[in-house]
């Protein structure tokens, strides 16, 4: 990039009185002893004011136009000559307040007590990568236009083996979306890379340049050339095994050429007496650990399911007559804001792992279709409530298009509301350890939704009459669990673990906890 990114340190948005004007103004809530606000009234010139009341202990700063704001720092697009400004402003200062990204890590302003540019302190400073924001210029408004996007490069041994795709350049960005949809991460190479003839649609959408080589896809060290576990990897970083012999690798290779040509058409001939699938597929449970060793997860759930028997659901509760509606519980929020004409108000919301999975809005017309336009974006909507810490929602960094809307007009009313719900909430991805969510209307209602997912994600039979030991299992294995949520909404997150829910049907069917039903 060409111009130089500062992060400015700040608690958020929030609703003050403008001293002036005696108005409720939306301003960005600063540290009173550090020098972020005169920073940016320096670098926003007549598009910042200060609007901070009397007496008060922090600073307000009302900036006009489009702010990025990442994990509490506002992130910003400077010139040379803004940069030398803003560092002769800190100097000045007991504290800065402001960091600067060069050379791929953060460093802390100079200021009173420190002449140069110093590594931040420990929980001092920001902790992400930047760059795939594109922060926004104080002066111009005008965000960075990216270039260099993502190249994909092509590699395949032989024609008898599966081609990788190398994935390099701005993937932080969009690492949610490649690893949703098969990719992995080297940790070693430091990029991406996906095994299979074609990319998938989403992560095609994504290539901006491919290049074709004539390498060895598995030039890459041994562990990598086959991921063993079958399920993507929860944590950022896909784990590295230990390394394999040669020995080994050659039976591996082996196992996919004989995958492959086994994906080949058979003649016809052939097919005069195939071999007969076996009529039962026998998944053997693991024992649970004697009393005083160590449990996981899934083993914990089941010695708690085991000494506290759960309740079954009664017919009265389970009997729903077809297409009765059930309201959804909503309350008032707060005020949505960003960069919208019209005031829109917000009647509940829910986030999990800062992405915004469900919100609840209404309002005139046009500013209700900004929000919904700024969130199918991926940009950033802020909830401002009246007495508390504004809360930002957004589809997640690099996500665009993952809403489903709900809406319904009063044109009598000139009011529109609007329900806007993640991908992830109405088409669950089964094929891989994702994530869905349950819009809880009564514990039965959940119950059964929670049933569907599982029969879905596992590749075992599901009986009704297990249904109320799932929950109860999967409740204390925390595969199900409430979502962060305001406005009375009842949300549950149900991670779509196929490994996790068959040991626990398996360990329920060994404690004869669940039985299987002629």
């Amino acid at each position: 990039m060409s111009g130089h990114i500062i992060a400015v340190n700040t608690y958020g948005a929030q609703r003050v009185t403008d001293p002036h004007t005696h108005q409720l103004v939306n301003a960005y809530k600063l540290g009173y002893t550090s020098a972020v606000s005169a920073v940016l009234l320096a670098l926003y010139g007549d598009k910042a004011r200060n609007v901070s009341p009397k007496h008060a202990s922090y600073h307000y700063v009302q900036i006009d136009g489009d702010v990025v704001v990442r994990h509490g720092h506002i992130l910003l697009t400077l010139t040379d000559a803004e940069l030398a400004r803003a560092e002769q402003i800190t100097r000045q200062s007991y504290r800065a307040g402001v960091f600067l990204w060069r050379d791929n890590q953060w460093w802390a302003f100079p200021d009173s007590s420190h002449s140069d540019y110093t590594a931040p302190g420990y929980r001092t400073g920001p902790t992400f990568d930047p760059t795939g924001f594109r922060p926004p210029s104080p002066s111009t408004g005008e965000r960075e236009t990216v270039v260099s996007g993502i190249v994909a490069e092509r590699s395949q041994r032989s024609a008898t083996e599966k081609p990788w795709w190398w994935l390099s350049g701005e993937t932080y960005p969009h690492r949610d979306l490649l690893k949703r949809w098969g990719a992995r991460f080297s940790s070693r190479r430091k990029q991406w890379y996906y095994i299979g003839a074609d990319l998938p649609p989403a992560i095609r959408a994504l290539i901006t340049s491919e290049t074709q080589t004539e390498a060895e896809a598995a030039a890459v060290e041994p562990e990598q050339a086959v991921p063993l576990n079958p399920l993507p990897s929860t944590t950022e970083t896909a784990p590295v095994a230990p390394a394999m012999s040669p020995a080994l690798v050659s039976l591996i290779e082996q196992a996919l050429a004989d995958d492959d040509a086994r994906a080949q058409p058979i003649p016809v001939d052939q097919l005069a007496d195939p071999e007969p699938p076996p009529a039962i597929r026998i998944t053997k449970p693991h024992p649970l650990p004697a009393d005083g060793e160590p449990l996981d997860a899934v083993q914990t759930a089941l010695r708690k399911v085991q000494r506290t028997p759960f309740a079954p659901i009664s017919q009265s509760e389970t009997s729903h007559s077809p297409g009765r509606a059930v309201p959804i519980t909503q309350q008032y929020c707060g005020e949505l804001t960003g960069s919208i004409t019209g005031q829109v108000y917000c009647y509940g919301w829910a986030m999990y792992e800062g992405v915004c999975v469900y919100v609840n809005m209404g309002g005139p017309r046009s500013g209700v279709e900004a929000i919904r336009a700024k969130l199918s974006k991926g940009d950033i909507v802020t909830v401002v409530p009246e007495a508390a810490p504004a809360i930002e929602l957004t589809a997640g960094d690099g996500n665009s298009g993952m809403y489903h809307d709900y809406l319904h007009t009063i044109p009598e009313a000139r009011f529109t509301s609007l329900i806007l719900l993640h991908e992830w909430v109405v088409n669950p991805n089964y094929s891989g350890n994702a994530t869905t969510f349950i819009l809880r209307t009564d514990d039965a209602q959940a119950q059964a939704k929670l049933k569907h997912h599982v029969a879905q994600v596992v590749n075992v039979p599901v009986f009704d009459a297990w249904t109320p030991f799932l929950w109860s299992a999967g409740y204390a294995a925390m595969l199900v669990r409430p979502t962060r949520s305001a406005g009375g909404i009842d949300l549950l997150t149900v991670s779509l673990d196929a490994l996790a829910w068959t040991r626990l049907i398996t360990g329920g069917l060994e404690q004869k906890q669940i039985k299987i039903e002629s």
